[in-house]
């Protein structure tokens, strides 16, 4: 009998498919990101779905928060954002469409767009046409930076909470358990019921949207009608 030990097949490392690049890698860690959703998404999950080491990966991106961060812009790109025009209020509820239609596109990221200031060019354009329209309001600019962040708070909150459910009508379970709350104490909330119900999703977002933006206008002229009384009076 041979006392020889056999030799052990050497394990290579995968070095990844001739040609692939950021762009693609990128690509492939959006689809993969929308399809598994976050918890479900790792570095090595992606190298192994493209044939390349999770190193390489890392290599282009850094680190996974980096990577989390440039998926979060490339979906942006899936949908048409407005240029900046002459019509501000117009220029806002365009930006609140098109952040209402990323949510619906990709429900399983979206809440990427909460955990960073900015994710990337992408987002930096979208977000000077908000300020831009802030601005264009005429209202100082310690005002208009408040009211920017707001909106993109108050426009990404409403559609996270779509994806989540919380915009759906009621069911049958959710309508018992308020009509079983005693009138004496939540009046209210059981003559909303009926609405509730029959909740529509569209409306509410259109109405909330103008609401917001006609709240930024009424401010806005309500600023111009006190500064030129201060400048009569000087």
């Amino acid at each position: 009998m041979s006392s020889v030990a056999p030799r052990l097949a050497k394990t290579r490392k995968p070095r990844g498919r001739r040609g692939l690049d950021k762009s693609q890698i990128l690509d492939s860690a959006l689809d993969l990101l929308a399809t598994e959703g976050e918890a479900g998404f790792s570095i090595r999950k992606l190298g192994a779905s493209i044939g390349v080491d999770p190193m390489t990966v890392l290599h282009h991106f850094e680190s996974k928060e980096q990577l989390l961060r440039l998926i979060a812009d490339r979906s942006l790109s899936s949908v048409e954002l407005p240029p900046s025009s002459k019509d501000w209020q117009s220029d806002l509820r365009k930006v609140a469409d098109a952040y209402r239609a990323l949510a619906h596109r990709h429900p399983r990221l979206f809440h990427l767009h909460f955990r960073f200031h900015a994710t990337g060019p992408v987002d930096h354009a979208s977000s000077e046409v908000v300020y831009r329209a802030m601005r264009a309001t005429g209202l100082p600019n310690d005002v208009a930076a408040g009211l920017g962040l707001s909106f993109f708070a108050f426009v990404l909150g409403f559609a996270l909470a779509e994806t989540e459910g919380l915009l759906l009508p009621v069911n049958e379970l959710e309508e018992a358990e308020l009509r079983a709350l005693p009138s004496r104490d939540f009046p209210a909330t059981r003559a909303l019921i009926p609405a509730f119900r029959s909740l529509k999703p569209d409306v509410a977002f259109d109405v909330s949207v103008s609401v917001f933006i006609d709240g930024i206008a009424a401010r806005s002229r309500s600023f111009s009608a006190n500064k030129k009384v201060a400048a009569r009076r000087t």
